[in-house]
């Protein structure tokens, strides 16, 4: 759907930017969540976009009022390349982006990947939260020049038992990328927690949830890639049918 106008985001600046990474939280993938806050915006709705992995699956796209209150709104996404694109309309300053990225083979013990940001707008602070999977071991991070360890990094989460390792990093401007290599062995191909739209005991045919979403982006992408041939051929075909009935007329 095509948004409305908004305050022009040019140069905007986010204060504070939280980044959670959480592998194999509830999907053979990785659950990532951007919150955070413009700064100084003198008029409203914020018209602005994230940079999020191609092909993820959009869970949540909102804006928070100042009690806290979530208002999700619309949102659209284009594909940047590497990156997808999602625009959408803020009321308030506050965002809340939460997705997860196309999923990875979980069956091999040893798990390596990257996971890069790349700010769309300059960012004082951005901290990033990565979790542990539960029941992994040998977790290691490679972190990018620019981020620093945080004092809480390597707490353990009261509710879940997850650890977390933090990191922050300053002044991030437009268009910085900033990966984070992660490692990690887990020879459990389940999940960290049981996910609620399908049972943890069923069998490993059934589609996981996310997974139609997945399937409809790539059906998109596809026929995005393939239009113009098969316009191609629709062409063709008519111009053959008309000529192959202006034969017959002649006869």
């Amino acid at each position: 759907n095509p948004l409305g106008g908004g305050a022009p985001t040019k140069d905007l600046s986010i204060g504070r930017m939280k980044v959670a990474i959480m592998p194999e939280y509830d999907d053979p993938s990785i659950l990532a969540i951007y919150d955070g806050k413009f700064e100084d915006v003198s008029s409203y709705p914020i018209k602005t976009s994230f940079l999020i992995p191609k092909g993820s699956v959009i869970s949540d796209a909102c804006s928070l009022s100042h009690e806290g209150q979530h208002f999700c709104k619309l949102y659209k996404t284009v594909n940047r390349g590497v990156h997808d694109e999602v625009s959408l309309l803020l009321p308030y300053p506050n965002f809340y982006l939460s997705f997860h990225t196309p999923r990875f083979d979980v069956k091999g013990e040893k798990k390596e990947f990257d996971y890069l940001i790349k700010a769309n707008h300059p960012v004082k602070i951005m901290e990033v939260d990565i979790q542990q999977p539960l029941r992994s071991a040998a977790f290691s991070i490679s972190l990018p020049g620019s981020a620093a360890q945080s004092e809480k990094s390597g707490t353990i989460s009261v509710i879940k038992g997850f650890n977390h390792f933090t990191y922050k990093l300053e002044n991030v401007s437009k268009g910085q990328e900033s990966a984070f290599k992660i490692n990690y062995i887990k020879s459990d191909p389940k999940p960290s927690v049981d996910i609620k739209y399908t049972s943890m005991e069923s069998p490993q045919t059934q589609s996981a949830p996310y997974e139609t979403q997945r399937n409809i982006k790539a059906i998109i992408y596809i026929l995005f890639g393939t239009g113009v041939f098969a316009i191609m051929a629709v062409v063709a075909w008519f111009f053959r049918s008309r000529k192959k009935s202006g034969a017959k007329r002649h006869e």
